[in-house]
């Protein structure tokens, strides 16, 4: 190295006296250290990350980046399982050249990718790699909305155009066909990982209640392109060995040798297929299809108005974008246990102490205005523990938060308990209900007040913030209700803030002879991160479902689950360390949430395996996330994307289908399994009973989603006579206007486009779904018990209004009532059966040909009697609303049902 020039002074009087003499630099410093360390910025360098192949020009930079994925790995629970997504451009590939380029990462035909230890996830880059945004670098990027080869007009949203001019391998569709598609891979290991880019990751510091979602998200979610890259790597299929082993259905139960073979042919004959043809339906298709409003493989009618049936057989249930595909259920229960407990959670009187101690101290008012005295016989030592076993037998079977194995009430915070215990008391009488109620009005101060609330607290004070809200928003009355949303936005950046978004529980690793100790500490260390995955997924799914049905805005965006989906129920409800250590090593990964999401937005012919009834009802709020979120970004954008012609709502219907579809195969195996379980009577016989009800209440949101895709429910509960929308008084000229909007709504039969295509009838749609989901319910549920699940009752008034809306709306009219039509003959539940059967009968091409001719009375009465009944402020809000639309001689036969 020659030495450096020496210069007097910079013009900030700090003396630079070495000066770089590389060729059009000049840069100088005051330090001679400093000039060679920058002079290694002029050489190749020789420092690359043995992980990931990032290259740097030197050593102090890559110890730097090295430190980064030390970060990350403490963050995900453990060595190599961490995350970097860095925005380096520089790379050294496999033969040591410097490229701009990740390089792709190759592994031989028939490697394991995946480690039966750490993390059980991938170490490789995902398969599917959220587009980079064109700021963050100063080359020209493949995913750049600037560069020239954005230029086709198949894009979903406008001036974000699909990148597809610069590959050079396209299918036949003239979509784009990556070069390693013609080499077999696993299905499973292409969800398992994912590459996270700086769009996907918003400031968690910052403090917003609406969804972070950009322009650039959707363009990756909603890419048409084939999703799986090169850097999915290939791996033997795995293979269960445990006693509740999936197999596939509609098939006799096979040999693990079986379901190899017939694994690997399907992956290689999947492979050879996808080289000559396009897996994904054109856009053009997908609308034809919406123009039809149905197709033959969902429960919507066919053109010749005929009903498919919700549960058709495995065998002749196609999915709608290619062959069927095989979908492995293992045996779950998904409203109890998987094995009955032989001891729940235990309250001990030094832990009851603290607990009555805890709402001494909040001071609560009794329902009869005067100061709750702790010595009430419902706050007894046995009611509390009766509340808390109705916390776990009931609430904690249908939403899985806490993990009872591991849970000890001695060594938890009274707050948490408490929280538990008022959620549990509302599956009790009315009198311990209305209880409850008195003492969640004033425990809010006690959790503001606590040590452990802060900016980032425990997961703990998490999981009461959580339970507390799912109180008052379903669980209580109009005023709770309200709190609870106001405190919402708070919850949401507490989680934000945490990791509870992006962990990655760690599995057990093969016997390493550390003995039962470290098994433990294993476990409970897994079990606090699957918690932690809980917390945000249900806390996403409680926000998607009160946005969506309660037409509110949303707070959280799908983009922001950067996780997998949950474990297995059996994973889950391990008893031991030793059992959940036997199961980890014998039980599939979970794939990655935004990886199952983009499956059925894109319509992927390769369905993400292994989904579990919880992760199926996860995804399926995602989808309504998305639906809710561009239907939001529509209204907001003055006509720049709804000029693309309602184009997402074509292909989230279509994604609605699919998972159905999906939905309803999962269903019929895990019935047959039910079944093959209650005649070896390792179940009750009430398993049965359980698994419909369950089925039928998330087939419920299925429906009501297909109702608000297609209606404006808000304007539909005004045009009905609401008096309060979201927290406000409904005013004349509210009403006037939604009557206008409705009355058009209602007449939107299927009319010729400017384009010559078919635009659906939105009424019919929505009139038809809600038809369906009130004869299912009527169906299935007896005396319409949905076993406490909170969303179903808000499902069936969105039903009844919606159908009493349509029919009130149509142009023919019902005439006049028969001479002889009093409510000595009148059969409310006859009326209410012929009503549905009828438009389910008729399919939504001939729903318009019925319009305003079905009376309505018998369907309103008798949902708002069985609505009456429910513990709930905001459905009692409804009933008022239904009992204006019936004859005024019939209102006296209500019961009273309130809280």
């Amino acid at each position: 190295m020659q030495r450096a020039k020496r210069r007097a002074r910079d013009g900030d009087g700090t003396k630079r006296l070495f000066t770089c003499n590389h060729d059009g630099c000049g840069k100088s410093f005051s330090r001679s250290e400093h000039l060679h360390r920058h002079q290694k910025n002029h050489t190749d360098g020789d420092a690359t990350c043995s992980r990931c192949r990032a290259h740097f020009k030197r050593q102090d930079l890559l110890e730097r980046h090295m430190s980064r994925h030390k970060q990350k790995d403490e963050e995900a629970g453990g060595e190599g399982t961490g995350t970097l997504n860095t925005r380096k451009r520089m790379w050294k590939d496999h033969d040591g050249r410097i490229v701009q380029k990740k390089p792709i990462e190759h592994s031989p035909l028939g490697s394991t990718s995946i480690s039966l230890g750490a993390s059980f996830v991938s170490q490789v880059d995902g398969p599917i790699s959220p587009p980079v945004s064109s700021h963050n670098s100063d080359l020209p990027s493949d995913h750049d909305p600037t560069h020239p080869a954005f230029t086709n007009d198949q894009s979903i949203l406008p001036d974000y155009s699909l990148p597809t001019s610069q590959f050079d391998s396209q299918g036949p569709g003239g979509y784009w066909i990556p070069p390693e598609a013609h080499q077999p891979r696993s299905l499973t290991s292409s969800y398992l990982d994912i590459n996270y880019e700086e769009v996907f990751q918003p400031d968690t510091a910052s403090s917003f209640n609406m969804p972070y979602t950009t322009q650039i998200n959707y363009d990756w979610l909603f890419s048409l392109d084939n999703s799986f890259s090169s850097n999915a790597v290939s791996q033997n299929p795995y293979v269960p060995t445990t006693s509740l082993a999936p197999y596939p259905c509609g098939m006799q139960q096979p040999t693990p040798m079986d379901l190899t073979r017939a694994r690997l042919s399907r992956d290689m004959s999947q492979y050879n297929s996808s080289a000559t043809e396009s897996p994904l339906t054109s856009m053009a298709s997908l609308d034809y299809m919406r123009s039809r409003g149905s197709t033959q493989h969902t429960t919507s009618p066919s053109v010749s108005g005929s009903v498919a049936l919700s549960l058709s057989p495995p065998g002749k249930q196609v999915s709608p974008d290619g062959p069927a595909s095989i979908i492995e259920v293992e045996f779950e229960r998904p409203l109890a246990a998987l094995r009955p407990s032989s001891r729940l959670p235990f309250i001990d009187d030094f832990t009851y102490t603290q607990v009555l101690e805890t709402i001494k101290t909040a001071r609560p008012l009794a329902p009869n205005g005067s100061l709750l005295d702790v010595n009430h016989p419902l706050l007894s030592h046995h009611s509390l523990q009766s509340y808390f076993d109705l916390y776990f037998t009931r609430f904690n079977t249908a939403y899985p938060l806490i993990h009872q194995a591991t849970f000890e009430p001695s060594r938890r915070e009274s707050l948490l308990l408490l929280s538990m215990i008022l959620l549990g008391a509302t599956y009790s009488e009315k009198e311990a209900h209305q209880l409850a109620v008195c003492i969640h009005d004033v425990i809010r101060p006690a959790i503001f007040s606590h040590a452990s609330f802060n900016p980032k607290p425990d997961l703990w004070m998490l999981q009461t913030i959580l339970l507390v809200e799912c109180f008052g928003k379903s669980r209580a009355g109009q005023k709770q209700h309200d709190m609870s949303h106001l405190f919402h936005g708070m919850l949401i950046n507490l989680i934000r803030r945490s990791d509870c978004q992006s962990v990655r529980p760690m599995r057990s690793h093969e016997d390493d002879g550390k003995g039962d100790l470290m098994d433990d500490r294993s476990w409970r260390e897994w079990v606090e991160a699957e918690e932690k995955k809980r917390l945000a997924l249900l806390c996403f799914m409680w926000d998607t479902q009160h946005a969506v049905l309660f037409c509110q805005s949303l707070c959280m965006s799908a983009f922001e689950l950067r996780l997998p989906l949950p474990c297995n129920q059996a994973l889950w409800e391990a008893p031991t360390a030793a059992e959940w250590s036997r199961l980890s090593l014998t039980t599939a990964p979970e794939p990655m949430y935004l990886l199952a999401l983009k499956s059925y937005i894109t319509r992927e012919t390769h369905r993400v395996p292994n989904l579990n009834s919880l992760s199926r009802i996860i995804v399926f709020h995602g989808l309504m996330s998305i639906f809710w979120d561009m239907r939001r970004r529509d209204q907001t954008s003055l006509g720049v994307i709804s000029s693309q012609g309602g184009r997402w709502q074509t292909r989230l219907g279509a994604a609605y289908q699919a998972w159905k579809v999906d939905f309803d195969n999962f269903c019929l195996r895990l019935s047959d399994l039910t079944f093959a379980e209650m005649s070896k009577g390792t179940v009750p016989e009430t398993a049965k009973v359980e698994l419909d009800v369950w089925r039928t209440a998330y087939v419920a949101v299925y429906h009501a989603a297909h109702v608000l895709l297609h209606s404006e429910f808000l304007d539909i509960q005004i045009f009905a006579g609401a008096r309060h929308i979201l927290g406000r008084s409904v005013q004349r000229t509210d009403f006037v206007r939604s009557q206008k909007v409705v009355k058009r709504w209602a007449a939107s039969h299927a009319v010729q486009s400017s384009d010559h295509t078919e635009e659906s009838a939105d009424a019919a749609q929505a009139a038809w779904h809600a038809a369906q989901l009130l004869q299912n319910a009527s169906q299935t549920l007896v005396d319409f018990d949905f076993m406490g699940l909170f969303h179903v009752p808000w499902c069936l008034y969105l039903a009844t209004l919606t159908i009493w809306t349509f029919h009130h709306t149509g142009t023919k009219g019902i005439g006049s009532l028969p001479d002889d039509d009093s409510e000595l003959v009148w059969d409310a539940q006859a009326e209410m059966r012929a009503i549905m059967n009828s438009m389910v009968e008729v399919g939504i091409e001939g729903l318009p040909g019925i319009q305003g001719l079905k009376r309505t009375e018998g369907l309103v009465w008798v949902m708002a009697e069985v609505l009456s009944k429910v513990r709930w402020g905001i459905v009692h809000a409804g009933v008022t609303v239904l009992k204006g639309l019936i004859p005024l001689r019939l209102i006296g036969q209500f019961d009273d049902g309130s809280v």
